[in-house]
């Protein structure tokens, strides 16, 4: 185990090697980036440690910033927080994605973290600074960074709360940048909550295939999915991106449908919403809709779906049709206590900063959910988004294969990335062979670390790289 005091003694560590190195090559350049990002990280979740709880909540806004000469972009953010000792301060993760202007298929990702404070009955004001990194449809996003704070008020009534307020943004260029209002919407759930609540969900990959699309050309597609089940309907969310043709492309939508069981068949059927854009696809501002269905075989905790349905960019001509596989597992959670068959599990989630080496190497930060796990097994699904070497618009989604039976593991990786100059327009498949550590700090985290091999790509790619990052795991409780 490490200590709490051994991880600042490093952190200081590093902090010096940050300030006394002088020199600018690529591979220095990168270590201090990675410094600065893993900082950040350390520094601010490290305060938390001790408070895990059983508070989250799901967060949509909408900002506005400026791209000198072009115009206004405007982003739809998601986010899903974490609160600290169930009280009003949270950290989680972010996403900001382009849906009004020209510039569908401009995502970014990273952090956010944030308080309220009482001001009256039901009024709270609401300080909030969030980092994310990302890039693409050919805006002016440099190396990718992306920093927004904002002030807003806010009013809840019991687990809705909604706000108005400011922000102020920037981009690493400097080209964008600008404030606005800002637009927020959040919903909390408390885990820990009477009455005994009982849900079911379900994540899963997601593989498409398309022949019938406005560029007129075979494209694959590659991503995950989860859902959130009612009694007759339930709410979805989906990520992909394309591997065949279109590198670059990318979508995040939801969805919301109707399902019957029959058996142990699941018939689904739903309505999309969300934004896509990238790899040159005429998308307009990056706002898509659709439909779609699913028929779904179910045994053991695991199921097999296959899928059909449509896309359509909302302001822009493109659109494409596909045909889908699902695999993935069923689980139900509830509140913390242990009857019915339930038991305590952990929410495994591992934020990192990538960095591939050479000439042409670059940094990402990122983060990576732990699917499924049994004995030294783990299924993952991870994501990275370029935050150096002016790869702003660069991102990647990998499904990894794990075998851990210590502290050391082995692990394929395989999916996609383009942007920022790499992969772009046509195919975007990775392949990754990688080998490391997973060292507990204490019963919430663990300090990770693996070298990199890249084994194949579509297109020129940097062949090796390493990883660092902290693991983090939350206790909730379900049921397979």
């Amino acid at each position: 185990m490490i200590s709490s005091t051994t991880v600042e003694s490093l952190a200081s560590c590093a902090l010096t090697l940050m300030l006394v190195t002088k020199t600018t090559t690529n591979t220095q350049i990168m270590l201090r980036n990675l410094i600065r990002a893993k900082l950040l990280i350390l520094l601010f979740v490290g305060q938390f440690s001790p408070g895990f709880s059983q508070t989250i909540s799901i967060e949509f806004d909408y900002l506005q910033v400026i791209e000198a000469p072009k115009g206004p972009i405007g982003f739809m953010g998601t986010a899903a927080n974490y609160h600290v000792k169930d009280g009003p301060s949270y950290f989680g993760i972010r996403l900001n994605n382009a849906a009004v202007g020209t510039r569908a298929g401009y995502y970014t990702f990273g952090y956010q973290a944030g308080t309220t404070m009482d001001i009256g009955k039901n009024w709270t004001l609401h300080p909030k600074l969030m980092f994310t990194t990302g890039g693409g449809a050919e805006s002016n996003d440099g190396s990718g960074g992306f920093l927004t704070t904002a002030l807003l008020l806010q009013r809840r009534t019991n687990a809705l709360e909604w706000g108005i307020g400011g922000q102020y943004s920037y981009v690493s260029t400097g080209v964008i940048q600008g404030w606005s209002p800002m637009l927020n919407v959040r919903l909390h759930q408390n885990f820990e909550r009477q009455p005994y609540v009982l849900s079911q969900a379900q994540i899963f990959t997601n593989v498409l295939y398309s022949t019938w699309n406005e560029h007129q050309r075979n494209t694959g597609f590659v991503g995950v999915g989860g859902r959130l089940f009612d009694k007759h309907t339930y709410k979805s969310v989906y990520l992909t991106a394309a591997i065949t043709d279109l590198g670059g492309y990318m979508d995040v939508y939801g969805g919301y449908g109707i399902f019957g069981d029959y058996g142990a068949i699941r018939i689904l059927g739903e309505i999309n919403a969300g934004t896509g854009g990238g790899g040159k696809a005429p998308a307009g501002g990056g706002l898509l809709g659709g439909i779609q269905g699913e028929l779904q075989w179910h045994h053991g905790g695991k199921f097999v779906g296959v899928s059909s349905g449509v896309l359509k960019s909302l302001d822009g001509p493109f659109y494409f049709g596909f045909t889908g596989l699902h695999t993935g597992i069923d689980f139900h959670y509830t509140a913390t206590q242990n009857e019915n068959g339930f038991t305590s599990m952990n929410l495994s989630i591992e934020n990192g900063v990538r960095t591939y080496l050479g000439e042409d190497g670059f940094s990402n930060l990122g983060i990576a959910f732990r699917l499924y796990r049994k004995g030294m097994v783990q299924l993952r699904g991870e994501s990275y988004w370029a935050f150096t070497d002016g790869r702003g618009a660069y991102a990647e989604g990998l499904f990894g294969l794990r075998l851990q039976p210590n502290i050391w593991f082995i692990e394929t990786q395989v999916g996609a990335g383009a942007g920022g100059g790499i992969n772009l327009w046509g195919a975007a498949a990775l392949a990754f062979v990688n080998a490391g550590f997973e060292i507990p700090v204490n019963d919430y985290s663990d300090v990770t670390g693996r070298g990199i091999y890249n084994v194949y790509s579509s297109q020129a790619f940097p062949t090796y790289g390493w990883q660092f990052g902290m693991t983090f795991n939350i206790p909730f409780n379900t049921q397979f």
